[in-house]
């Protein structure tokens, strides 16, 4: 293992447990669990968040199950959607579970969607076509 590497895995485990709250960051550890669920969804990267998502933090406070995309495919013409579709059902979880869920909140988690399926298509077009519909269907199916 190169040292970039080992460099590399000890930040991924850094930031798992500093989302775990396992060890301090510096910053305030009172943080609201409204405050954290807005962080995980809308500052933290996609792949942070699937790397916070795997040790699940604040179990008894955050709804961390997922259906994946639901009823559509995880991975259509190869690109892996399944990161952005677990944040969207955090968002939708868990804005729920605080009574904080609303067409103004859904429209924020939903366009937040659609950005983490953008990044994962990375330019490419038949990538975003379907991350298009991908989010139209949550527009006005997702509940």
């Amino acid at each position: 293992m190169t040292l970039s590497t080992l460099h590399r895995r000890i930040a991924t485990v850094a930031v798992g447990l500093a989302s775990a709250g396992v060890i301090s960051t510096g910053t305030a550890q009172a943080d609201s669990i409204q405050t954290i669920t807005d962080k995980y969804l809308f500052s933290t990267s996609l792949s942070s968040f699937e790397n916070i998502r795997d040790s699940k933090p604040y179990p008894t406070q955050l709804d961390w199950s997922s259906d994946a995309c639901s009823w559509s495919p995880d991975k259509p013409v190869g690109f892996d959607f399944k990161p952005g579709c677990h944040r969207h059902d955090f968002g939708y979880r868990n804005y729920k579970k605080q009574s904080r869920f609303n067409d103004t909140s859904k429209k924020k988690i939903d366009d937040n969607f659609y950005s983490d399926l953008k990044g994962i298509c990375k330019g490419n077009a038949a990538c975003n076509g379907i991350a298009w519909i991908y989010y139209q269907a949550v527009r006005k199916m997702g509940s």
